[in-house]
Formats: C-alpha cells, sequence, structure tokens
C-alpha cells in the first residue's frame, strides 16, 4: 500500500487526511478550526500525528487551501501579522485604481481575473499604504498552503492555480505556463519577485526537511507539494479533468468549474462574473464561478429560524462541535430533519406567487450577473415549521448552482457532460444532493468523501512524485431521486417543474 498526507487549509477548518493513493481509499482524517496563521504550522502537525499512525508511512505530501487569503512573512519565515482573508473588502480603492490605470478588461484578459477587493495584488498595493511595509525589508507574501510548505520545506513556493488567483499572474496557454509572477504587474505595487512565491511547474515538488512530520516518521527529502487552490484540487480528485466535466464544490461558499476544450473570449466570462483559470496539470483551460455563501447561506437562515449558535461555534459549522445547550440541540435537530428528501412540492410551488423559495446572498452575487446589494431573503411566506424553511434554502442554494452550470455552459458553447458534487455539506446531507439532482438537466452523482480537498491534495501529491501513473478518482454514488406527491390538477413534481422553478428564481434573484 502507498499512503500519502492530503492537508487542506480551508476558510473555515483545516483537514489533514492519509489516502491510499493506489485506491484513493481515506484512511484517516482529523479536522480543527483554521487558526491564526502564526499557529498553523503546530496544527497541521498536531493533525497529521492523529492520522499518521492509520497506516503506512506516507511517501509524500500535499497542501492545498482557499486562494486569495495569505500573510506577510519575514526573511525567518515568520508572520507578520495575522491571515488577510479572501473575503475582506480592505483594498475596493485600490482594486478600482488598478483597473482605472491599467484597463479592466486588459487585466482580465491577461490574468483571467477580475479586480475586485479580494485580489492579492489589490492587497499589496493595500499593504504598501497602510501596512508599515510589510512587503519591505526582506517580507514576502505567503499564500495559506504556501505558508504550511514554507514551514514543512523551508522554501517559499507556491503553484499555477493559486498564483492564478492573485491578479499578479498571467494566464499562459494551457500545458505552457509562466514560470513565476508578472514582473510589470508586481512593479505597478511596488513589488518584485523577491516579494512572492516562486510558482513551481505543475507537477514539481520540494524536499521536507527535518521538523514535526520527521518526528512522525516520514523521511527528510520526502516530496512536497503546493497542491493548490482548494476547488481546483477537489475536482480534480473527483475526475473532473477533461473537457465537458463540471465540479461542484460545496463548503462555506460554492464553486462550479466547467473544463473547456479552449479558452473563451474573455470579455463574455467577465462580464458574467466568473473567472478563467487553469486546472491543476496545467493543461485544460476551466470557467470557475463562485458563489460567497452556500454552508455559510444555510447556517444564516437556521439562525434567523431557530437561533444561533453559541460563540464558540460561529465560524465552523461543518466540523464536529459537541453541543451541550439547548440551543443546539434544537438546530442540530432542524438540521437533521431538514437532511431528509422532501417533496420539493411542499416547499415551493411555481404555480403560486407566494411559493417559498430563499436567495442564498449573504454579501452580495459574485456570479452570474453580479450584484454587491443581493442579501439573504424569501420569496413568499416563511413556513412556521423550521425544518420547512431550512428546505427553502437548501433549494435556493441549488437553483443558484443550476444558474451558473448553465451560465457557463452557454460561455463554453455546449452542454456539460456530467456533474460531480463534493464536499461534506452535500455529502452528509441527502436532502440537499437529491434536490441537486432534480434540478441539474444531466448526470449528477456526489462524491462520497466528504473531505475531498484534503484528499485530492494526497493524490495529486503522489502523481507528482511519480507514487502513481495517474491518479485514481474518489468514489461517488448517485443521490436518491426527490420524492414525488400530490399536486393536485397538475400531477406530480417532474423536470420541466424544475426548469419553471429556475426561471421564477433568477427573475426574482434579478429583479430591481
Amino acid at each position: 500500500m502507498t499512503t500519502a498526507l492530503g492537508i487542506d487549509v480551508g476558510t473555515t477548518s483545516t483537514k489533514v487526511a492519509l489516502v491510499d493513493v493506489d485506491r484513493a481509499v481515506v484512511l484517516g482524517i482529523a479536522a480543527a478550526p483554521t487558526p491564526a496563521a502564526a499557529h498553523v504550522d503546530a496544527l497541521v502537525a498536531d493533525l497529521a500525528g492523529r492520522v499518521v499512525a492509520a497506516g503506512p508511512r506516507p511517501e509524500a505530501v500535499g497542501v492545498a487551501s482557499m486562494a486569495e487569503t495569505g500573510v506577510p512573512v519575514g526573511p525567518d519565515g515568520r508572520t507578520r501579522g495575522d491571515w488577510l482573508r479572501w473575503d475582506g473588502h480592505r483594498a475596493d480603492a485600490q482594486a478600482r485604481a488598478l483597473a482605472e490605470r491599467l484597463g479592466r478588461g486588459e487585466l482580465f484578459a491577461a490574468t483571467g481575473v477580475r479586480a475586485s477587493a479580494k485580489v492579492p495584488l489589490a492587497t499589496w498595493a493595500w499593504l504598501a499604504e497602510h501596512g508599515q511595509g510589510v512587503l519591505h525589508a526582506g517580507g514576502r507574501w505567503a499564500g495559506a498552503a504556501d505558508l504550511v510548505v514554507l514551514g514543512l520545506t523551508g522554501r517559499l513556493v507556491t503553484d499555477h492555480t493559486l498564483a492564478g488567483r492573485t491578479m499578479a499572474y498571467r494566464l499562459g496557454r494551457p500545458g505552457d505556463l509562466p514560470h513565476g509572477f508578472d514582473a510589470a504587474l508586481l512593479r505597478e505595487v511596488g513589488l518584485g519577485a523577491r516579494h512572492v512565491p516562486a510558482v513551481l511547474a505543475p507537477g514539481a515538488h520540494v524536499g521536507l526537511r527535518a521538523g514535526p512530520l520527521t518526528a512522525l516518521g516520514l523521511l527528510v527529502g520526502t516530496p512536497v507539494t503546493v497542491a493548490g487552490h482548494d476547488h481546483a484540487v477537489g475536482a480534480f480528485a473527483a475526475g473532473v479533468r477533461g473537457p465537458g466535466d463540471v465540479a461542484d464544490s460545496v463548503g462555506t461558499t460554492e464553486v462550479v468549474c466547467t473544463v473547456l476544450p479552449r479558452d473563451p473570449e474573455p470579455g463574455p466570462v467577465a462580464a458574467a462574473g466568473m473567472s478563467l483559470v487553469r486546472t491543476v496539470r496545467g493543461d485544460r483551460p476551466a470557467l470557475v464561478a463562485g458563489s460567497s455563501s452556500a454552508g455559510g447561506a444555510v447556517e444564516a437562515w437556521l439562525d434567523q429560524v431557530v437561533g444561533p449558535r453559541g460563540r464558540e461555534h460561529d465560524e465552523h459549522p461543518y466540523d464536529e462541535h459537541p453541543h451541550d445547550e439547548p440551543a443546539h440541540d434544537e438546530r442540530d435537530r432542524v438540521r437533521a430533519a431538514a437532511s431528509v428528501p422532501f417533496v420539493v412540492d411542499e416547499v415551493v410551488d411555481a404555480a403560486v406567487d407566494g411559493a417559498f423559495v430563499v436567495l442564498p446572498y449573504l454579501h452580495g452575487r459574485q456570479t452570474p450577473r453580479p450584484d454587491p446589494a443581493a442579501r439573504l431573503r424569501a420569496l413568499g411566506p416563511v413556513p412556521a415549521d423550521p425544518v420547512a424553511a431550512v428546505r427553502g434554502v437548501l433549494l435556493g442554494a441549488a437553483l443558484h448552482a443550476r444558474w451558473m452550470l448553465d451560465e457557463q455552459a452557454a460561455l463554453a458553447g455546449a452542454a456539460p457532460r456530467a456533474v460531480r458534487v463534493l464536499g461534506r455539506p452535500v455529502a452528509t446531507n441527502p436532502a440537499w444532493a437529491a434536490v441537486k439532482r432534480w434540478c441539474t438537466p444531466v448526470p449528477l452523482t456526489v462524491v462520497d468523501e466528504p473531505q475531498a480537498v484534503a484528499a485530492g491534495a494526497a493524490l495529486l501529491a503522489a502523481e507528482r512524485a511519480g507514487l502513481v501513473g495517474v491518479a485514481p478518482v474518489l468514489a461517488a454514488s448517485t443521490p436518491a431521486t426527490v420524492p414525488t406527491g400530490p399536486r393536485g390538477p397538475r400531477g406530480a413534481v417532474g423536470p420541466a417543474d424544475a426548469e419553471a422553478w429556475l426561471a421564477r428564481f433568477v427573475a426574482a434573484a434579478t429583479a430591481p
């Protein structure tokens, strides 16, 4: 048996998985809330210690993470401050200034990324004005995965899927990617190559140095790779590797990623609020559409219909926490009841003007039709039963994902072949999986492993280290269908209803 260690530094939690890379089977996994940047190395070591005993010594290590989030580090590798997260709005003015100076369309065509407050290039401009020189005097920027690999190897490196989210890295052609950040874009914010990580070529890795992982039995020199952007790594693990394949990656946020045969025209992609990227192997173009609130919208809606969690649980809804307060017991009861596949007609009926569904927007809509003013709100009367109320937000999240899928198909000029859904929120919620299957017009399966990104980081590390030829794919299954029920004279729920409800959802979401 050949094993590898996969690490996923996420927005809410950090996961470490030990994976049998010959069979794509997770042997052990440990998770905990993502800590401050200064403590992430210690957490990774602790989580790795919990899983390494579950099987043979890992022969490779892969690290995936959220994109855009990072922290300045000094020459000694120590952090200078805490995470500057992807969901901040600190650099709005700097993003606008970059777009005005360099051209919004030109920037997108070069980088595949829209100018916004969350891109690190804008954050670096903000740091130049407000950060007291933390990226100078020997300072460097480390993304979340980059910081972990720096601690493991002593090398500050990244990969193209994370570099590509910074707006300081040019796309390049599939199969022929740039080997570093773009010097001209870095100069726009007063930086140079010495201030950012080296960009590893797809398939490259660095060596593990003596430290906490070698104390667990891993060998010095064990291949360590920056696996990349968490959603891209999850898509790879799910087998979304060729044109027409689609990954729907669900966590606190949600990303729909369609692999393309060729690059589309950049203008319509930018107008739709999406990004143009390269797959983790660097060999294919792909479209990425992101929703900032999927699991996060469910949690926020639970706050409204049941009551908020205790403070210690607020930011980590999908971790395993003890729930010893009555409010937590009720919240968990509602969550469990809402996860049972339900008759959609009991929640919403397009034939009724007052039909109930929730628009799942916590902090605006990124795509399609970007709208920073979009907010979480109900269409129709909110049911008194909190279980029915939560089902309405599951339906809304599924309809929004379908809307993103349709927009990507239009930009690609072809219908998708199949959709693979991954992520703990859907893998552990049969109702959400069933509704997704009901409103998706092509075959849909759900990856069985809840921590697909951590598993994917291990599989990609094994492939890059030559431990396997082509990394195997995580197992997936077809979710149950939505139960049908009486609807009076119009009969049972059917595919036409999904199209009608989608139309009503989009009309409401885009209405003034």
